[in-house]
């Protein structure tokens, strides 16, 4: 930010809808930038893959020294023309970022990067209740505990989420390792009601024999055909729960990518979790209460796999590399420890079929969870840590693993046909390895669906308690006007250009689609008063140039009784779906 005297006339764009607005001063120059990595998005405007690829040797240590002759990479089996080869210091990178920070003229707030950026290689640590049983969850936030206690290294900045019902900020990065041990101190073991649903199957004892051949014409009093009753029922209640943790796991992974989208550089994601239900499943479906007979029975299979990429794709889009630590640590008996009596739901000695049975079951899921912590490691260009009892050590692999990687760059062939295109990394040394994203979606016009996710995710960032946003880049001035009573307090957005798409529309004009949020909460936590509004405009290329030298501005009023509030501002590019946020707090009148 130029250090000028903050606040300078509207630019006009010849169109009303921005009339009014003030600027802060104008973005940073692109000069100024050369020393941080370009955000990992695809623009309409300019479009750009990257990939992070960390390379190590045989003996394991980060591989220094390539270039662009000793790097291939491939999208879709078709090799690329590299247009960016850099290896990169995390270190460095933060310094550099840090060092464009300047201080914020008064009553003014942004989302910068610069004014959140760690004063190193950026780590997050997941804490998942929503996929760990209690008591795996006590021993990760035990083993966490210890790693802070004996092996956290200066100067290494680390964020502490948590997810149960929903996705919670514990400790914004920091490498004090007070602040982390007491934000892990916090974390409370607990069953979600998601979790509990998703296993209430496994309540009911496994019967030997045959299924009765009709459950209307077999005896209402044979137990068979009640418990086969009972396990349809709580089978369609467990489907519905992994339903449940499923969506809510993956909106945490894409709300995370949001609030790290804006710093630049790779980050890793150590997720410490027990049981992800991304397996496939089957649900059948009945027309009729003669379900076995009837011709009408129909099965239908729910499978995870697009949707772990989906996810998988939000987070390489934030170059954050994620890292499965299973919790559960070295497995050993699988139908239950010492504690167990071998007994049934019904209180009987489990037979020699039916522990069978929950055998394979046991065994069967074990499978899926870990797969699929293995497809999301290896789709993000992470590591996954299973059947470990060191999991402090497994952390702090997952942290070192990112302390040097490259920055490879490449303008796709492909179209943005809204389709997930593989990449492909190879580097020409023997010996080493190579982890890097595995794909990408090209950005598309947006289905209805993807809107309404969309608008779900803004809802939760603009949550007082959510860790907000950081890929679209503004500043925002905050006063309230002189008076007593209700108030009108004035909003003035300025908007960066370079972190927003735009689409051809026509005649050489550049569209721009954008949404503004405004929330004012009271000292209660509860809305005072909010604003929401979007603009759409084809900006002609004078125009364009005009925005790109001084920003995008906006203004929107509030309406505050005198008091105290924090103010949270959000900006949302609908061609992306990427969006950014701040908080501000504010004084209104006699408090």
């Amino acid at each position: 930010m130029k250090n000028s005297s903050g606040w300078k006339s509207a630019v006009l764009l010849g169109m009303g809808v921005f009339a009014g607005a003030t600027l802060l001063a104008a973005p940073t120059k692109a000069q100024d930038q050369n020393a941080v990595p370009p955000a990992p998005a695809l623009r309409a405007t300019a479009r750009l893959v990257l990939a992070d690829a960390v390379v190590m040797d045989k003996s394991g240590k980060a591989l220094a020294g390539l270039g662009p002759q000793d790097f291939a990479v491939l999208e879709d089996g078709k090799p690329q023309k590299l247009t960016m080869v850099s290896f990169e210091n995390p270190a460095v990178i933060a310094t550099a970022l840090r060092s464009r920070r300047m201080q914020l003229p008064p009553n003014v707030t942004t989302s910068r990067p610069e004014f959140r950026a760690p004063s190193g290689a950026p780590v997050i640590v997941l804490l998942d209740a929503l996929n760990t049983p209690m008591l795996d969850q006590a021993r990760a936030r035990m083993e966490m505990l210890k790693y802070l206690n004996t092996q956290l290294e200066p100067g290494r900045p680390i964020a502490v989420y948590t997810l149960g019902s929903s996705l919670r900020l514990l400790q914004d990065f920091t490498d004090d390792p007070a602040l982390l041990k007491a934000a892990v101190e916090s974390f409370t073991p607990n069953a979600p009601v998601e979790q509990q649903l998703s296993r209430i199957n496994e309540t009911l004892p496994r019967l030997s024999g045959a299924r009765p051949d009709s459950l209307v014409r077999s005896s209402n009093t044979d137990p068979r055909v009640v418990i086969y009753r009972m396990q349809d029922f709580f089978n369609d209640q467990a489907n519905l729960g992994i339903d449940m943790r499923a969506g809510i796991t993956m909106t945490a992974f894409r709300a995370i990518a949001q609030a790290v989208a804006g710093l630049p550089g790779r980050k890793s994601m150590v997720w410490l979790t027990g049981s992800f239900p991304m397996a496939t499943y089957t649900r059948i479906i009945k027309y009729s209460a003669d379900a076995d007979n009837n011709p009408n029975r129909v099965a239908i299979n729910e499978n995870y796999d697009d949707r772990t990429k989906e996810a998988s794709s939000a987070l390489t889009d934030a170059q954050i590399a994620v890292y499965p630590v299973d919790a559960r640590g070295l497995l050993g008996q699988l139908t239950g420890g010492a504690e167990s009596q071998g007994l049934d739901a019904g209180g009987e000695l489990k037979t020699g079929d039916e522990y069978a049975q929950d055998l394979k079951a046991a065994s069967s899921r074990l499978q899926d969870y870990q797969a699929t912590m293995k497809q999301i490691a290896e789709d993000t260009g992470g590591k996954v840590f299973v059947n470990q009892n060191d999991l402090d050590h497994s952390v702090e692999l997952s942290l070192q693993d990112g302390a040097a990687y490259y920055m490879l760059g490449y303008a796709p062939t492909s179209k943005l046909d809204g389709k997930f295109h593989r990449i492909e990394v190879k580097v020409n040394r023997p010996d080493a390895t190579v982890r890097s994203r595995r794909g990408y979606f090209a950005l598309a016009a947006q289905s209805e669906a993807a809107k309404k996710q969309r608008d779900a995710e803004v809802a939760i960032a603009m949550q007082l308690s959510s860790p907000g946003a950081s890929g679209i880049t503004f500043d925002a001035r905050v006063l309230p006007a002189a008076g007593a009573g209700k108030t009108k307090v004035g909003v003035d957005f300025l908007v960066d250009p370079t972190t927003v798409s735009t689409e051809d529309a026509g005649g050489g004009s550049k569209g721009l689609a954008l949404e503004f949020h405004v929330a004012a909460y009271g000292t209660n936590g509860k809305v005072a008063d909010h604003r929401d509004t979007s603009i759409k405009a084809a900006l002609k290329p004078a125009d364009y140039a005009r925005v790109q030298q001084g920003g995008i501005p906006y203004h929107l009023d509030l309406e505050l009784e005198p008091g105290q509030y924090t103010v949270r501002l959000g900006v949302v590019d609908q061609n992306s779906g990427i969006m950014g946020t701040a908080d501000m707090p504010l004084a209104v009148g006699k408090s």
